[in-house]
Order: C-alpha cells, then sequence, then structure tokens
C-alpha cells in the first residue's frame, strides 16, 4: 500500500507496535521496571506497617474507653494520611524512573543504528516524522506502563496494610501523580532518545545522557537542599525556633542574593519541579497535608508546566531536525 493511500497513522503505529514487541522480547525494560518496582514498595511497607500500627494503637485505646463506659468521642481522632507514605517511591522514581527514561531511549535509537535498520527505513513511504513519532510513541507507552504498575501496587499495599483506605481524592491524586512521573520520565526518554539518533557514536550519547541525568537528578536538587539555611534541621529551623513570619523575611532579606542564587540553581532541575509538585498534591510537604486538591494544583501549576515545556520542548527538538541516513549506513 502507497504512502498516499495508507491512513497516515498507520506508519506511526506500526513502528510502535514493533518498538513495544522488541523491548518485551529482550527483557531490558522490564527488568529494569521491576526493579523499580521493587525499590518502591520496599520505600513503602516499613512506613505502612508503621501506620498500622498507630491505627490498631488508637482503636485500641477507644476501644477500651468505650468498654469501661467512657464517651470516646470527646477525644479527637488523630489524622491519619497515607498518601505521605509514597515519599519513598517519589525518590525512587525520581532517580531510578529517569535512569529507566534514559534506557528506554536509547535502546530504542541504539537498535535501530546497531541493527543498520535505520538507513533501510528511510528509503520506505515512511516520513521522517512519523518514524520519530511510532519511537516516542512506544517509549511513552512503555514508561506510562511502567510507572503505573509502580502506583497501581503502591495505591493496592497501602490499603492493605496501612489501616487506613484511600479515599476517591487519593486515588485522584495518585493518577495526577502517575500522569505527571510519565512525562517526568518521557522527558529524559526523549534526551537519551535525541542524542544517540544524532550523535556519531551511541557510546557517547549514553554518556552524555548520564551526565546530564548526574547534573539535574543527583547535583542541582542536593546543592540547592544543602545550601537552604533552614534545611539545616529537620522540620526547618525557623519552625524548630517558633520564629514568627515577620521575623523569618527579615532575616531573609538579609541573605536575599544568596537565596536568589541557591534557589535558582535548584530551579534548574526538572526533578525539583518534579518533587515539589508531586510532595505537595501527595500532601508529603507539610505546608500541603490535609489542604484540597484544588488550590493545591493552582498554586503548584508552575512546577507542573515546567515539566511540560521541558518535555515538549525535547519533542519540537527531536522534529526540528532531519535524518541523515548515509550518515548511520556505517557505525
Amino acid at each position: 500500500m502507497s504512502d498516499h493511500t495508507a491512513p497516515i497513522t498507520a506508519p506511526i503505529t506500526a513502528i510502535a507496535r514493533k518498538d513495544i514487541s522488541d523491548a518485551r522480547r529482550d527483557r531490558f525494560i522490564l527488568t529494569v521496571t521491576v526493579f523499580l518496582v521493587i525499590a518502591a514498595m520496599a520505600s513503602l511497607v516499613t512506613g505502612a506497617i508503621a501506620m498500622a500500627t498507630d491505627v490498631a494503637t488508637y482503636n485500641d485505646a477507644r476501644a477500651t474507653l468505650l468498654a469501661l463506659g467512657k464517651n470516646a468521642d470527646t477525644f479527637a481522632k488523630p489524622e491519619f494520611y497515607p498518601l505521605r507514605l509514597l515519599r519513598g517511591a517519589i525518590e525512587q522514581i525520581e532517580i531510578i524512573g529517569a535512569v529507566l527514561g534514559i534506557l528506554t531511549g536509547f535502546r530504542a535509537a541504539a537498535s535501530e543504528r546497531g541493527r543498520q535498520t535505520l538507513a533501510l527505513i528511510m528509503t520506505r513511504p515512511v516520513r521522517q516524522w512519523q518514524f520519530l513519532a511510532g519511537k516516542l510513541g512506544a517509549g511513552a507507552l512503555l514508561l506510562a506502563a511502567g510507572l503505573g504498575v509502580v502506583f497501581l501496587l503502591a495505591a493496592l499495599l497501602l490499603s492493605a496494610t496501612s489501616g487506613v483506605a484511600l479515599t476517591g481524592s487519593d486515588l485522584m491524586r495518585i493518577v495526577i501523580v502517575w500522569i505527571t512521573s510519565s512525562f517526568y520520565a518521557t522527558s529524559f526518554f526523549l534526551l537519551a532518545f535525541i542524542a544517540t539518533l544524532w550523535m556519531k557514536r551511541p557510546a557517547n550519547a549514553l554518556l552524555f545522557s548520564f551526565i546530564v541525568w548526574l547534573l539535574l537528578v543527583l547535583v542541582a536538587p542536593q546543592i540547592g537542599d544543602t545550601l537552604d539555611p533552614d534545611n539545616q534541621v529537620a522540620g526547618g529551623v525557623f519552625k524548630e525556633l517558633h520564629i514568627p513570619k515577620a521575623e523569618q523575611n527579615r532575616i531573609k532579606a538579609s541573605y536575599a542574593t544568596f537565596e536568589t542564587v541557591r534557589n535558582d540553581i535548584e530551579v534548574s532541575s526538572i526533578t525539583k519541579h518534579y518533587e515539589r509538585f508531586t510532595f505537595a498534591v501527595l500532601g508529603i510537604k507539610d505546608t500541603y497535608t490535609g489542604l484540597p486538591l484544588g488550590p493545591i494544583l493552582i498554586e503548584k501549576s508552575g512546577d507542573f508546566f515546567w515539566i511540560l515545556f521541558a518535555t515538549f520542548g525535547l519533542t519540537g527538538l527531536m522534529f526540528s531536525r532531519r535524518l541523515k541516513s548515509n550518515r548511520l549506513t556505517k557505525e
């Protein structure tokens, strides 16, 4: 069937299906995804068991009061926030999820170059943008599916072990974080895919991708956290010393330039934006614990759009440059 009669999406679908089939066959992506699931669940179990113990202690105390004829309702029921236990899972996605995106993107491009099929594909009635869209679609689906497994198991584990049932709002928050995590991982997929497709040596592209990963995921956020004076004590120095808000602002004004530089380093990282958004939505950060979802999404929309900007910016870069099939015929 010629390019003129075939549906415009047929080549995209065929390429995506082929890439997903190849990824399932070599089991490499599956192995990394399983490792991410294990790491995320391991970080969740300890906190869930501790929360279950607290819930059981409260229920036992309430039952004792009722048995003694006391009015148990006079004692305020403590608030339990199971989504805060996802902190470890989010931190694993920040690191391992980004690595998964890099390796998926590298495999998507290197598999064509290594088997000398890229030049052949470019001679077929398949437009370059269709080839790239098919690869991107396959990579995004693989990452979304893998992360979907992580959050699905996390939700089931929380419900089963924490002793606190998840509400509809909790599930909505998990879905929002899953979508955001998929965009986050896809941005690293695009980074590695673009570099591997256009750099002369795939090995150099992989090295370049991991250097960027090191700077964005580990170095920049760590510099920002380490240099923040208020982070030197758990919970914050100002909070621990009970310093009024007005006095906090006066103190911060004395090192405003330093704080501006520190914050600029921190927000240069997509990982920090991802962390700020997910920590707020899940109520992991104390400031947002127990708050309605709507105001949080409005306040943190800048962090979410920063992630979208990075993902769609890399997508535009991928489509903007023409593939040189003659250069890729020999490696």
